[in-house]
């Protein structure tokens, strides 16, 4: 009876097991996650078509999808007065096109990133529809790349046009300026733009970052690359290679605007046929344009700011030379403020002496014009917050040059930067201690506005230094001063830093040139020299770390950038980067040989 009792007992558990789990279903786990785009299955007409003579296309896939952006992402070339419209329709995308077309033309249309799936949104990349309307499709060819003219970095989603000469009336250069391209397309993630199903012609190549929608250079702002010949659409030989034979030989036609010219190129066997593309590539023109905003000569204040109490400041287009601000809303005969210039005189710092001005209405009169009227508040918002000193204005406070990871003092100097202008102070108060050595600190004031002092000091390397200001020793234009200040720093080895070395070979390409030496992420300038001659260039006692070096061609020694102007046809002065990263290591010389 026992043992009846427990098989009693275990059937009775195990059932009420299956009980709970039938109550309590969970999940079914999942097959592997859908990572493939929509597919096309057909399309009415087909793709390819020749004779075109309808207004609508079907395209029908293998799922629903979503059509995202068609407006920026789908486009046809040659373009047409009208846009297209793609309405989904099930698992189709219908295209209508509501324009008329040009007789024996070919037509592609691109769907960039326009179309994919519903579940995982996985896109459907660089689909194209081709189509023409006469007896067969163009089948040339012409393919470059895009880069910022300043820091050649790729520039993604930016209209590549080819101009036709085929306007009487207009010169072929200006027709960017009045009329859409013959052929467009768009520029991928990494600037590459190709263009397909061309017909055999002499073009004009500019591209256009469009900022409403014509694709017509007609913004100031709109940023342009060109390029400075007429480019020829070409036709590449795709390889034919039989997997059978060892050794197969593909003749290819040299082409008259190749920079290479080969007979043939011998592949061992199919394993290589990816290569042999690659170097077939090296036969055809890869045209390189770099994109720049033209200048707008005309002055302008940009912005104007009231950061803290008793500062406005004023962001121009152009350094300022001569400007002369007359107030509209009060007396402007007794001294209301000191101006200070940024480095490159393009901002200008307004310290207010007036507390109780609460708004700036006033005229701003530069080189004798009239540019602008300002108005600005100079009352701060209440807030919630408990504000520091430094947004309140009731103190006065300095910033030293030395504070952080160290000094270097082969480079640098030790200068304090106030938070105002100084009216008043007492410079023998302030003391400089050495390790253990007290001594009255040398300081110098180095600009008009008595806001930055330097520090004179012969440093000893790896030494600690403590830098003592007491209360109430600087007192600023609005009269507010200071508690006591200590200021601690050390400075460094000679062995902590490295040196570089450049050996520049500007025989080829002669011409007065800036050399930069910048951080990793071209932030911050390290270093700069102008040079005009082949030669060594030495840059020492630079902190590690991976620096890049940039060289610009100052091509009217202006020392600095130039951009360019499509209607003087003046491209952006060059700029040049050396090809690789440069590691700067301690107590290490790093020399380089740089052929521009």
């Amino acid at each position: 009876m026992s043992q009846k009792k427990n098989i009693f007992y275990c059937l009775s558990i195990f059932s009420a097991f299956l009980m709970v789990s039938c109550a309590n279903p969970v999940t079914p786990e999942g097959g592997p996650k859908d990572v493939k785009p929509p597919v096309v299955l057909l399309c009415d007409p087909a793709n390819r078509t020749v004779k075109f003579n309808t207004n609508s296309i079907r395209i029908v896939f293998d799922e629903f999808i979503n059509l995202k952006n068609p407006l920026s992402e789908i486009f046809i070339s040659p373009p047409l007065r009208e846009r297209l419209d793609p309405k989904l329709r099930g698992k189709s995308l219908v295209i209508k096109i509501n324009d008329s077309l040009a007789a024996f033309t070919t037509y592609s249309i691109s769907f960039g990133n326009a179309i994919s799936d519903i579940t995982e949104n996985n896109i459907l990349r660089d689909f194209t529809y081709v189509f023409s309307t006469g007896d067969y499709i163009d089948s040339l060819s012409l393919r470059g790349n895009l880069l910022n003219a300043f820091d050649h970095i790729p520039q993604k989603d930016v209209f590549a046009e080819l101009y036709i000469n085929n306007n009487d009336t207009l010169p072929f250069d200006s027709l960017p300026l009045k009329l859409p391209p013959y052929y467009v397309t768009k520029t991928d993630e990494k600037g590459n733009f190709i263009f397909n199903n061309l017909k055999k012609n002499d073009f004009l190549l500019f591209a256009l970052s469009d900022q409403n929608g014509d694709l017509i250079f007609n913004q100031p702002s709109e940023k342009i690359a060109f390029s400075d010949t007429l480019v020829k659409s070409y036709f590449i030989v795709p390889p034919k290679i039989d997997s059978a034979k060892k050794d197969t030989v593909i003749a290819i036609k040299p082409k008259e605007n190749s920079p290479k010219k080969l007979d043939s190129i011998r592949i061992s066997d199919s394993i290589h046929k990816i290569d042999s593309l690659k170097k077939m590539e090296l036969l055809y023109p890869f045209y390189t344009l770099y994109l720049f905003e033209e200048i707008d000569s005309a002055q302008r204040l940009i912005n104007s700011r009231f950061p803290r109490e008793g500062l406005a400041m004023l962001f121009f287009r152009y350094p300022v030379h001569d400007l002369h601000i007359v107030p509209l809303n009060f007396d402007s005969i007794s001294t209301w403020r000191v101006d200070e210039y940024s480095p490159k005189k393009d901002t200008i710092f307004l310290w207010l002496t007036r507390p109780k001005i609460d708004t700036l209405i006033a005229r701003m009169v530069i080189d004798g014009k009239l540019i602008d009227t300002l108005r600005l508040n100079l009352v701060r918002k209440a807030t919630s917050r408990k504000t520091d000193k430094k947004t309140t204005g009731t103190h006065l406070e300095f910033q030293n040059s030395a504070s952080g990871s160290g000094l270097n003092q082969f480079k640098n100097k030790v200068e304090l930067i106030a938070s105002y202008p100084l009216a008043r102070w007492d410079l023998s108060r302030v003391l400089l201690i050495e390790d253990k050595d007290t001594l009255k600190a040398k300081l110098e004031f180095t600009d008009s506005i008595k806001r930055h002092l330097l520090v004179n000091h012969k440093w000893k390397e790896e030494t600690n230094y403590k830098l003592i200001i007491p209360d109430s020793v600087f007192f600023s234009i609005t009269g507010i001063s200071h508690d006591s200040i200590i200021q601690t720093f050390r400075t460094k080895a000679e062995r902590d830093f490295g040196n570089l070395i450049v050996t520049l070979n500007i025989d080829h390409q002669p011409g007065q040139y800036i050399v930069q030496l910048l951080n990793e992420k071209e932030t911050s300038i390290i270093e700069e020299h102008i040079v005009t001659q082949s030669g060594k260039i030495k840059m020492n006692y630079i902190s590690p770390g991976q620096f890049k070096l940039k060289a610009i061609l100052d091509r009217n020694k202006n020392r600095k950038w130039d951009t360019g102007n499509y209607r003087s046809r003046l491209q952006p002065e060059k700029v040049f980067y050396f090809p690789k990263n440069i590691e700067i290591r301690s107590n290490w010389d790093v020399e380089e040989n740089w052929e521009l």
